[in-house]
């Protein structure tokens, strides 16, 4: 495409600790002009067909763990406490003393039953479940399981799957796992390897991560790497709070990774990015080195912002609540994303690489310090996105730092973006789209409202180097080049 570029603030990389890319503020005039409300779309709508219909997900759950029902009777049992000995039976009389012990003794179909207390980690596991008999980690009756520990260059994760299955991680708390050292990535429960069908649901995952004071520091709540195919991913009911993150994310799935969940889970309060779903940073040694095919449902994702972290001094606000970047067949959909730095961002961070078919649908996104939706490479020389639809989302006082981000920001490279039945309430900046000049036909709008933050609020549009101060002057000149 043949792009204008224009002064106004572009979105810096932000997540996966390798962007160090300065961006400038804009320079962009404000205006006095009367205040523009659009009820009815202005302009024909283009004429490609979305990904999938708005009541429907990507993520196939015909092999999900948490649909299943197992009988406890036919089950093993293994039982853990920090009055056990290594060399114990695991007994409920005779328990165990550490998980690690129990990780190792756990084949398919064992409950491993933890008692209240405090454990250290690393724990590795080192067998697979089936799906009638996953392996399941869980507290015991109303117990509240702390895991601790001290990461190290040999020990970056709390909990540690690689090459196993049918795992299910549930009810547990994950914290005070700090490092200073910037060659070691704290985690409080990392994926790896070909793993798949597992599930990591109602944990407690606050208070860790990096301490690195420079742009080297990096850390994650939940990592899903995909460096060979892993598949069948639920991440679900977690609590993932007040993490230290230096360049990365709270909750990620990167690389070769299809077929997930990312639902009803609350990240908040994070220094960086909250979900991330990751694709093209060479993470697989496979072709597919993206992760697809899943849903990002039903999340409160909030207070997410790189304000404080010392990886971003002096650097624009640009942590995404909910961020897709080289991914591919997402589904976004009813998540309230409110007080970040960027609401909803759908982008490609890796050159000529595309983020394609997302659908972010009737999410509510409020209060964030730069842009409320954004999508698009925030520079030429990044990737695009293609096939992309933004429909019937909340989306209402974003842009609080008066940095020109607006309600929607449509960065560069952007191919087949469908914007229809959104409702866009300005902040008192008055931004409401901020647009580089799009090539014809990529673009369409359909029945969105526009809506001033209040009854003396004037409305900007912005498309290139125009300025428009109505919703119909600016679709049109965005989508027929019909710009007076």
């Amino acid at each position: 495409m043949s792009l204008l570029i224009l002064a106004f603030f572009t979105l810096p990389a932000c997540g996966g600790g390798d962007s160090v890319e300065d961006s400038s503020a804009s320079n962009l005039p404000a205006t006095s002009e009367p205040t523009t409300v659009s009820n009815k779309p202005s302009v024909p709508t283009t004429s490609y067909e979305p990904p999938i219909s708005s009541s429907q997900a990507f993520y196939d759950n015909s092999l999900a763990l948490d649909n299943s029902q197992f009988d406890n009777s036919t089950r093993q049992h293994i039982y853990v406490a920090t009055t056990g000995s290594d060399t114990a039976s695991g007994s409920a009389s005779s328990p165990i003393l550490t998980l690690q012990r129990a990780a190792d003794l756990a084949t398919a179909g064992t409950t491993v039953h933890i008692a209240a207390g405090s454990y250290k980690g690393p724990v590795y596991i080192k067998n697979s479940g089936t799906l009638a008999k996953p392996i399941i980690f869980q507290p015991m009756q109303a117990a509240k399981i702390i895991i601790t520990g001290t990461p190290s260059e040999a020990d970056e994760h709390l909990f540690h799957i690689e090459n196993q299955a049918y795992v299910i991680i549930r009810g547990l708390e994950f914290t005070n796992f700090w490092t200073n050292n910037e060659q070691i990535t704290p985690t409080a429960i990392y994926v790896t390897g070909s793993s798949h069908n597992l599930l990591i649901e109602n944990n407690y995952i606050h208070d860790l991560g990096t301490r690195v004071n420079n742009d080297k520091g990096n850390a994650h709540g939940i990592a899903i790497y995909g460096t060979q195919p892993i598949k069948d991913i639920q991440i679900n009911n977690n609590r993932v709070e007040n993490l230290s993150l230096g360049r990365s994310e709270a909750v990620v799935i990167n690389g070769d990774v299809t077929n997930f969940e990312v639902n009803h889970n609350q990240v908040n309060n994070n220094n960086n990015i909250g979900i991330d779903i990751i694709g093209f940073e060479g993470t697989a040694k496979t072709d597919n080195d993206y992760a697809r095919r899943g849903d990002i449902i039903g999340n409160t994702v909030t207070h997410n912002s790189i304000s404080g972290n010392p990886g971003y001094e002096g650097e624009d606000p640009s942590a995404g609540g909910i961020y897709v970047d080289g991914g591919k067949q997402v589904f976004i959909q009813n998540n309230t994303v409110a007080n970040n730095d960027v609401g909803i961002e759908v982008a490609s961070e890796n050159f000529q690489k595309l983020t394609e078919d997302v659908w972010v649908e009737s999410n509510t996104v409020t209060n964030s310090t730069y842009a409320g939706l954004a999508v698009g490479g925030y520079d030429e020389q990044r990737g695009g996105v293609r096939q992309i639809t933004l429909v019937n989302n909340t989306v209402a006082n974003n842009d609080l730092g008066k940095q020109q981000g607006g309600q929607l920001l449509m960065q560069f490279n952007i191919q087949k973006l469908a914007i229809k039945d959104n409702t866009f309430t300005s902040s008192p900046s008055g931004y409401m789209i901020i647009a580089n000049q799009l090539d014809r036909g990529e673009v369409s709008f359909q029945n969105n409202r526009y809506l001033p933050h209040n009854s003396h609020s004037s409305l900007i549009w912005v498309l290139g180097n125009k300025e428009f101060n109505s919703s119909s002057a600016f679709e049109n000149c965005a989508v027929l080049q019909q710009c007076k």
